[in-house]
């Protein structure tokens, strides 16, 4: 059951509810939160107190959404996820169920956190990344615009993105629990190898002057260097 404008206002009477929000009967919405116009609360779903829920947001079943947390314009929460205390979800972003963002989080605009994943306490993850289902991302660390983390790739605390190459334009490098590993999207689907099998794929399919193996080497470089 969809609430009535002034339902809705009489349930939650410490927030702020926009004209033109969708709020389902079972939502709870805490003081002082803000619903903006178009934004849609579903049944179940906990938006705590401070949080605002701008225009368009979806919020689906059983989603939690933290004190102070902000969820920007057309950004989904899909059903389970939890979003941490003060995180910022940017426009358009998608968040997949049984995700967690944890505290002071930043999610960029249009990124894709895939079911399952989870996203440490300051994390920043930039514009179109994508994180994989069941990935871990540490403490502080920083994700690049486009990057993509594989499926089950845990404790990526460094990400390096070399643009311009192959048809994918994209190298991208995580330090991680798993030590260096390499993703190139065209040539194993952003799964991800470590340094070695990567040069080893790369050596038989290009002459040894590609840029493919040049951008290894600067890998190696930055790695050696962290």
């Amino acid at each position: 059951m969809i609430l009535t404008l002034e339902q809705a206002r009489a349930t939650y009477p410490g927030a702020r509810i926009c004209e033109g929000a969708v709020i389902c009967e079972g939502a709870v919405i805490g003081e002082g939160a803000r619903i903006r116009e178009g934004a849609r609360i579903r049944e179940g779903a906990r938006i705590r107190e401070g949080a605002v829920i701008c225009k368009g947001a979806v919020i689906c079943k059983g989603a939690v959404i933290c004190k102070g947390a902000r969820i920007c314009e057309g950004a989904r929460i899909s059903e389970g996820a939890v979003i941490g205390e003060g995180a910022v979800i940017g426009e358009g972003a998608v968040i997949g169920e049984g995700a967690v963002i944890c505290k002071g989080a930043v999610i960029g605009e249009g990124a894709r956190i895939r079911e399952g994943a989870r996203i440490r306490e300051g994390a920043r993850i930039r514009e179109g990344a994508v994180i994989y289902e069941g990935a871990r991302i540490c403490e502080g660390a920083r994700i690049s615009e486009g990057a993509r983390i594989g499926k089950d790739r845990k404790g990526v605390t460094a990400t390096l993105v070399i643009h311009g190459l192959g048809s994918t334009k994209n190298l991208t490098a995580y330090h991680c629990d798993d030590g260096l590993i390499i993703n190139i999207g065209c040539m194993n689907g952003y799964k991800g190898h470590n340094l070695e099998e990567t040069r080893k794929q790369i050596t038989q399919k290009y002459t040894p002057d590609h840029s493919y193996l040049v951008a290894l080497t600067l890998v190696e470089v930055w790695y050696n260097e962290l």
